[in-house]
Formats: structure tokens, C-alpha cells, sequence
């Protein structure tokens, strides 16, 4: 029985020892996830439960970086599954803004303007599923806010709506208000200026 103990640990340790001599480099692959963008063309998903709407506060600080969050939600008794769904989940949305003028009550149909945003390369779709209450939520960020001034005191509104840029899934969201206030660490730096 010792025998037979000692010539399985000899043998256990030649497989180690041989084991670390020999090394073998793995083959270096491009890392792809999901289906190419134009590859295929993805069939029409039926809406009905589906809900695209704004997630979240909609107050931004002129001058600052900001992000906008939508949320996707599955409001059905059946799971959703959407093929076309990009990997980068910021280009499954776009943004349509417009200012909220004196006197306006609700927004002119006429007069979105979409807010120009480029895809994140590469642009691959990669499937999700959306279960029955489950959401998924989505943000962009909104470069024009940091360009906005702002007067302290003041603020300037917008209405803002979302459409997915899926060819599958044509949904648009309801009108929400988005709200730039004053960026305070300007204005404190304007004031010890004085």
C-alpha cells in the first residue's frame, strides 16, 4: 500500500513539474460582442406594454456636465426580448429638446429639435430580455447644457421627449420638463471677483 502511495505521488509530481516547464500562449482574439450593426434586419416588436419615460430628477446645473435617464419598461404579463438592442446602451436613445418659451403651455410638434450624438464604436446589437415589471434604463448626456449660462436667480426650461433608434421599436416617450438652474460655483467665483 506505501508503494503504490509513493509511486502515485512521484508520478503527481512529474505531471507538476512538467506542467510549469511547458507554457503555451493563447491565440489573441478581437473582442466582439453581439450582431454588427447592418448585418441583419430585425422584425417589428409589438409595443403593447412597453413604456419609454424619463427616470429621475430633471434638474441640471447650467455650465456642468449632465445626463438625462430614461427608463424602458415592460408593463405586460409577457416577456420582451429585443434583438436589436445596442451594446452600448446610450445609442439605443435619442433626445428631441426645445425651449420652453413665455406663455407656452405645452410644446410645438413643429419645432423639436433632435440633438445630434454619435454612435460609440464598434456598433454591435446584443439581445435583451425585458421580463414582465422588469425595466431597463438608459442615459445620455446632454452637451448643450454645458454651454448654457444662466443668471443667478434664474433658470431656463425645455420640454424634452426620447425615441428609442431602434428600426423594431419605434417608441417615443411622453413630454417631460427639463430645468437649468444656475451653476452656483460660477457665480461664487463672480462674486469674489468684486
Amino acid at each position: 500500500m506505501k508503494r503504490i502511495n509513493f509511486c502515485f505521488c512521484a508520478l503527481l509530481a512529474a505531471g507538476i513539474l512538467l506542467a510549469g516547464c511547458v507554457t503555451q500562449e493563447a491565440p489573441r482574439q478581437k473582442m466582439a460582442m453581439g450582431v454588427p450593426h447592418g448585418k441583419v434586419k430585425y422584425k417589428k416588436i409589438k409595443a403593447d406594454g412597453l413604456e419609454l419615460r424619463c427616470f429621475g430628477r430633471n434638474v441640471v446645473r447650467a455650465g456642468r456636465p449632465a445626463n438625462l435617464t430614461f427608463a424602458l419598461k415592460n408593463n405586460s404579463n409577457r416577456m420582451v426580448r429585443i434583438p436589436e438592442w445596442f451594446s452600448h446602451e446610450s445609442d439605443n436613445l435619442m433626445i428631441f429638446i426645445q425651449p420652453w418659451l413665455s406663455g407656452m403651455v405645452e410644446p410645438d410638434e413643429q419645432k423639436w429639435i433632435r440633438l445630434d450624438f454619435d454612435y460609440k464604436m464598434p456598433i454591435f446589437h446584443y439581445p435583451i430580455t425585458l421580463m414582465p415589471g422588469n425595466q431597463v434604463l438608459v442615459s445620455k448626456e446632454l452637451g448643450v447644457v454645458e454651454k448654457l449660462i444662466v443668471r443667478p436667480g434664474d433658470e431656463r426650461r425645455f420640454f424634452i421627449r426620447a425615441a428609442l433608434t431602434l428600426e423594431s421599436l419605434p417608441l417615443v416617450s411622453d413630454v417631460s420638463v427639463l430645468t437649468v438652474t444656475p451653476n452656483y460655483q460660477n457665480e461664487q467665483v463672480n462674486k469674489s471677483a468684486r
